[in-house]
């Protein structure tokens, strides 16, 4: 008796404590959270959806904004993105690709304003990033249409309005185009950085311009660096072995940085007759074609002269929007598309020459001359009057 009396107290404590774990909810405490892969992937597909800021429509712009904005009318813009779309339209599967308009627009905003990609950019409605891949798009393609736009003629009908057109001007025979060079103000690479000071002591780039009497663009050499003579870059230039062939019956007009050739004529240093005192104003006024039409180009697209900066590309970069801003000035030319001249382009940089005349450009000046500017020849004594022989004189000493 004395031993069972323990064991059944402990059977019933045990049924006891078995009775109150029924009864207890046991609850686990929860799990630590572990940061895997699959929850990664989790809340990248729960980020918020992007908004994408309004972008530029050109119907949305009242047309005199248009040309104020992109020296261009919509009909000048439209033509020329039905001439490039195909190499702008995006061939991105995704949603909310940049239209190829847009890309034009914008790059037309920066060669005509010079203002910060992010300016730009943000006045486009895209991104900063996007603007600088949308502007090497444009350059390319509009590069393509360069044949097509600039060219010097060899027809010989196209080449003898051209003569009419600068004969018209002040009686000059025979001039096929009128040559000079102007300077565009870029960052330099380091190691090359003396090549690009020119004489005002800035970096640039030297472009030589061949322009006719309309002030349109027959030739482009923009690749020689501000250091560079101008007449070293016509040398160096297809025009000139163009010339020197032979190919034209007719000659250019060059200020006096250049020497005299059969077919470069340029004015006399010190005139002493009365027929090289009209060849010189004859030439001076004919010759001016070309400096308005440099004005017009740098008035037009201000990223080439702007005075509160420079191009901030590499020298073939900026190469390529040079020419890229003159074919679109030979469109506005086309369609007579015209624009005020800004009166803070920086001075024109005037070099002299550093080679002596040709025996066979003096004798073709002199015939020049006697031929068109003697006088039983020359145009109504109006010149005489306005500019009296003593002040022409100082014009050109």
């Amino acid at each position: 008796m004395f031993l069972t009396v323990p064991y059944l107290l402990l059977r019933r404590m045990r049924a006891r404590r078995e009775q109150l774990v029924e009864q207890v909810r046991y609850e686990p405490p929860p799990r630590p959270y572990r940061v895997s892969s699959n929850n990664i992937s989790r809340r990248r597909r729960r980020r918020r959806r992007r908004i994408f800021p309004v972008r530029i429509s050109l119907s949305e712009i009242d047309e005199h904004d248009i040309k104020e904005r992109y020296r261009l009318n919509s009909d000048a813009i439209m033509s020329l993105y039905e001439l490039i779309k195909k190499d702008l339209i995006s061939t991105t599967k995704r949603s909310n690709a940049v239209p190829g308009i847009v890309k034009l627009l914008c790059a037309l905003h920066y060669f005509t304003s010079g203002s910060l990609q992010s300016t730009v950019a943000e006045a486009g409605g895209i991104t900063q990033s996007t603007f600088s891949r949308a502007l090497s798009e444009v350059i390319s393609a509009i590069l393509k249409l360069s044949d097509q736009f600039i060219r010097f003629p060899s027809d010989t009908t196209d080449l003898q309005l051209i003569k009419q057109g600068f004969q018209g001007i002040s009686g000059f025979p025979d001039v096929l185009g009128a040559v000079g060079c102007t300077h565009i103000a870029i960052s330099p690479p380091s190691e090359m950085e003396q090549m690009y000071r020119n004489k005002k002591h800035y970096h640039s780039i030297n472009v030589q311009i061949v322009s006719d009497s309309d002030m349109r663009i027959l030739d482009v050499v923009s690749t020689f660096p501000g250091s560079t003579h101008d007449s070293s870059v016509l040398k160096q230039s297809g025009i000139h072995e163009r010339f020197e062939k032979g190919e034209f019956s007719g000659w250019l007009l060059g200020d006096a940085g250049y020497s005299v050739k059969p077919w470069l004529l340029t004015p006399f240093e010190s005139p002493l007759t009365e027929s090289e005192i009209r060849y010189n104003l004859s030439h001076n006024t004919t010759y001016s074609a070309v400096e308005r039409t440099i004005e017009l180009l740098k008035s037009r697209f201000r990223c080439l002269d702007n005075p509160n900066g420079v191009l901030l590309y590499n020298p073939e970069k900026v190469s390529k929007i040079i020419l890229v801003c003159c074919i679109i000035h030979n469109i506005a030319v086309v369609r007579n598309i015209e624009v005020d001249l800004a009166q803070d382009l920086r001075p024109p940089i005037k070099d002299e020459s550093t080679e002596d005349d040709t025996m066979e450009g003096t004798a073709q000046r002199d015939k020049v001359v006697a031929e068109y500017f003697s006088g039983k020849t020359a145009a109504p004594g109006m010149y005489r009057e306005r500019f009296p022989p003593s002040s022409v004189k100082c014009v050109f000493l």
